[in-house]
């Protein structure tokens, strides 16, 4: 089994954890004229190609910022649609977290070493969140974790914090490393896309205020004392464990690309991901706090109608 599995961390670390990791890292560009990753192959464990290179994917055919302002206009609008359903935790998350990438990218197009290939994996990680979304609305298989945050947001008495604790842990150790295994983890020339990865810790720091507020705000007044502002103590803790997190995810991602060509060991692997994630997602879900669905939702109504 992974060695991520762990326990008794604070919320605001698996909060910075998860949102870090949304980010994805970056690397080399290539001009495929087909998808590397077809729609109908989107939702994990997604099939690796036999050539994991970047190129086109369905939700970006050309690298550009426009396939990163794309994904902000989807996230956005998934959210309007989920109003105070508790999925949209998540939803508004990725959102702020894709717009603070967006920015900085946009002030500083040197930021990234691999600008193409973060415009293509930007994209193809927002097309396997949607994409898991409709499956499970379609009554399909998602991964273990994500089963487990879609039935807490329909059934839990959770706070707000664990609902977009289940969404990023889902989407991070469950889908990222079959994101970076798709696209490849170096360049055609050999040169490894990791430097993006790890540097992209400083997007996280820059959003993480940003995302609490924002889901504190429209959600769950809850959050201003699970991560108050004048505190940063979680914070420096979650942006330590990010790296952990984010260095499971990459090993994973190798892994899935060195048995690629072995089913067995292969499918041990997958195992290991899925488990590992759905571990995660139980440990965040257990704590319940009885009746406290029915204030959230009335507070998040009174915040949209206001």
């Amino acid at each position: 089994m992974g060695t991520g599995r762990r326990r008794g961390v604070t919320l605001a670390a698996i909060v910075s954890v998860t949102l870090a990791a949304a980010l994805g890292p970056a690397g080399g560009s290539a001009d495929h004229r087909e998808l590397v990753i077809r729609p109908n192959n989107l939702v994990a464990p997604i099939e690796i190609p036999r050539r994991p290179l970047p190129g086109p994917v369905p939700g970006c055919r050309h690298a550009s910022l426009r396939c990163v302002s794309q994904t902000v206009r989807r996230l956005k609008a998934l959210e309007e649609r989920m109003g105070c359903n508790h999925r949209a935790v998540f939803a508004t998350t990725y959102r702020v977290l894709t717009q603070v990438a967006l920015e900085t990218v946009r002030r500083n197009p040197r930021f990234l070493r691999y600008l193409n290939y973060f415009y293509f994996q930007d994209a193809l990680f927002a097309d396997i969140y949607l994409a898991t979304g409709r499956a499970w609305v379609a009554g399909r298989r998602v991964g273990p974790a994500w089963r487990i945050a879609f039935e807490a947001a329909r059934d839990g008495d959770l706070l707000a914090s664990q609902d977009m604790l289940l969404g990023i842990n889902a989407h991070v150790q469950n889908d990222m490393p079959f994101l970076l295994a798709a696209l490849g983890t170096h360049t055609r020339r050999g040169h490894s896309r990791k430097v993006d990865h790890d540097g992209e810790n400083r997007i996280l720091e820059r959003a993480y205020q940003r995302v609490v507020d924002a889901v504190e705000a429209r959600y769950d007044p809850s959050l201003a004392v699970t991560n108050p502002d004048d505190s940063n103590a979680d914070d420096i803790a979650g942006l330590e464990l990010v790296a952990g997190w984010r260095e499971e995810v990459w090993r994973n991602a190798r892994r899935l690309l060195m048995t690629r060509r072995d089913p067995a060991a292969h499918a041990e692997v997958v195992e290991d991901i899925e488990t590992n994630a759905a571990d995660w997602a139980r440990t965040i879900a257990s704590p319940q706090t009885p009746g406290y669905r029915i204030e959230r939702d009335a507070y998040c109504r009174e915040r949209l109608a206001g």
